[in-house]
């Protein structure tokens, strides 16, 4: 497949998973989760994350919040799929078009784009088990770490991607 059409394909499928998610999310939007399930996921503390999902399991305009915040879960795993490979796939094609230098960070970061992936897929495990089961300190400790490692990754690797946008439309060096 043509690269050009590839990033073309993944940017598409992962603007249209942005948009499911942002409306599948919505829901969880309430006082004390302003940001949806990305204020769970940054809850670090069991108090932080308990009065969270206490929310959602007792607000009375919207029942079984939980089913929901759980079945927006699911839908990330397949978010996760397509916007770290098109961030891959960005990285490395830029690698082409760059000198040695600036084609190994875009090299470096099209592999955080992989970890920031791979950190989601555990941060949503963990949050799984706190939305099915129970909330505990390791739980909402690992949810915010692997969702602190994976803002981190994929903020280096958008702003990198965006700084070099016009390498897309250059010939290879």
């Amino acid at each position: 497949m043509n690269p050009i059409r590839l990033l073309l394909f993944l940017l598409t499928v992962t603007m249209v998973m942005i948009a499911v998610m942002r409306w599948h999310g919505a829901p969880l939007i309430t006082p004390v989760s302003k940001a949806g399930i990305v204020s769970l996921e940054l809850a670090k503390t069991t108090k932080q994350a308990s009065k969270i999902i206490n929310v959602w399991k007792h607000l009375k305009e919207s029942p079984d919040l939980i089913r929901h915040a759980i079945t927006n879960t699911y839908i990330d795993f397949v978010f996760i799929i397509f916007y770290s490979l098109f961030l891959y796939s960005y990285c490395t094609f830029i690698s082409t078009k760059q000198k040695q230098f600036p084609a190994g960070i875009s090299r470096t970061l099209g592999m955080a784009a992989l970890t920031a992936g791979f950190c989601d897929v555990v941060e949503n495990y963990f949050m799984l088990l706190q939305l099915e089961q129970h909330v505990s300190a390791t739980n909402a400790f690992l949810v915010w770490f692997f969702a602190l490692i994976k803002f981190i990754l994929l903020a280096a690797t958008v702003l990198w991607c965006l700084l070099n946008v016009h390498l897309v439309f250059r010939k290879a060096v």
